[in-house]
């Protein structure tokens, strides 16, 4: 019997995928994504569930950078999974692009983190619901310009008429409408026979083509369609859709651009202009005066709870009214109020006492970390800031039973 240990078996699903991270890998997907706790999920089931929803899916996407938006439309075009491979030629296109080759793995990085991607980079799957969202469609047109593939634009041909089409582009006929549609579609994937089949367009339908190559890839036809356009459709490299609506396929457009998603990809940020400058002396000073700021309202705000501040709800938290004297006594509106509770609380500055009759009060470390100097204080209240995983903006919206969300 082998001592060898298997390697693990790939993820079947989202679910499975976020079982197997590690609390830092969950933490940053929280992070990023914040409607997922809210109201916080029970398993790891429950969150892949809704981290697969219409809404928390859009949001998402819409908090991308320009690159990571881009290699997640090019993986809705492309297979379903796709190998890294696949996704670079996607982006790079067929000569290759050293910028986008080393923006890749940060891009895709992203995707994972969030859990819009999953899998390893040999089948890399986009969740369902953002391929739906990005994937071509009549109503929907992807934001790449590209259209259906082969098989998913010929599912509404006879399969007489599909043979028909495989037999004009040069190809031999097959039994069934499964094999020539896979034919066709090795066709247009073939650079060399490809290249061969359009030497032989006349040059009037290549200009057909030139103009659906970047999209919109939809066209209107008469029903006695035109010597340039009758040999692209006799040819399968354009397919109806519709009665006079024919499409440019995915595979057909994809050899036209070189193997590109995009006309243009921006794997680099562009240049950001500064809207003004101020002197290293000017902006050290006012750091520091909002550094001080923020250790006196954490101070002033232990202070009034050191003997024993709020009573926690019965349900856990703050309450509103107790929030809004805490907002006046500081001085602060009412959401600033709850970053700075939240965030004494994150520091472990503050907590509930353990008391029958519970309240928030300072904590033991309150007062050590009073006693130290200003600048380890500060740097103990950033440090909670940057590594905490609650969102005290969400402080007096409703949950998902119409419940207002309370601090803390």
């Amino acid at each position: 019997m082998s001592t060898e240990e298997k390697p693990a078996a790939a993820p079947r699903s989202l679910a499975e995928a976020l079982r197997r991270r590690d609390d830092a890998s969950l933490a940053a997907l929280l992070r990023s994504r914040p409607d997922l706790i809210t109201p916080v999920p029970t398993d790891l089931t429950q969150l892949a569930t809704r981290a697969g929803t219409r809404a928390s899916v859009v949001r998402a996407l819409e908090r991308l950078d320009r690159f990571a938006l881009q290699t997640a439309e090019a993986l809705a075009v492309a297979g379903d999974p796709a190998s890294y491979g696949e996704l670079l030629g996607l982006l790079a296109g067929d000569d290759g692009d050293p910028a986008v080759a080393a923006a890749l793995p940060r891009a895709l990085g992203t995707l994972r983190e969030q859990a819009l991607v999953w899998g390893g980079d040999d089948v890399l799957r986009l969740v369902r619901t953002a391929r739906e969202l990005l994937s071509p469609s009549p109503q929907h047109p992807s934001p790449t310009g590209l259209g259906p593939s082969v098989r998913e634009a010929a599912a509404g041909m006879s399969p007489g008429r599909i043979q028909e089409v495989v037999v004009a582009a040069g190809l031999a006929s097959t039994h069934d409408s499964v094999s020539a549609v896979a034919a066709l579609s090795a066709l247009f994937g073939d650079r060399e026979r490809m290249a061969a089949l359009l030497d032989e367009a006349p040059a009037e339908s290549v200009e057909v083509l030139e103009r659906l190559l970047w999209g919109p890839p939809y066209g209107q036809v008469t029903a006695d369609p035109a010597p340039r356009l009758r040999w692209l459709l006799d040819r399968g490299l354009l397919l109806p859709t519709a009665p006079g609506t024919v499409v440019l396929p995915r595979e057909v457009a994809l050899h036209l651009r070189g193997g590109r998603a995009h006309r243009a990809t921006e794997p680099v940020p562009p240049p950001v202009e500064s809207a003004g400058t101020h002197r290293p002396q000017v902006v050290d000073a006012t750091a520091a005066g909002q550094a001080y700021t923020a250790l006196a309202t954490v101070e002033e705000l232990l202070k009034d709870w050191d003997e024993g501040g709020p009573a926690v709800l019965r349900s856990g938290g703050l309450s509103v009214r107790d929030l809004k004297r805490t907002a006046v006594a500081l001085d602060v509106p009412e959401p600033a109020a709850a970053f700075w509770v939240e965030l004494a609380y994150a520091a472990g500055l503050l907590a509930s006492d353990g008391e029958e009759d519970e309240r928030y009060a300072a904590t033991p470390a309150y007062d050590e970390w009073r006693e130290r100097p200003a600048a380890e204080r500060w740097a103990q209240l950033a440090t909670a800031w940057l590594t905490a995983t609650r969102a005290p903006g969400l402080v007096g919206g409703r949950d998902a039973k119409d419940r207002a969300l309370a601090a803390l």
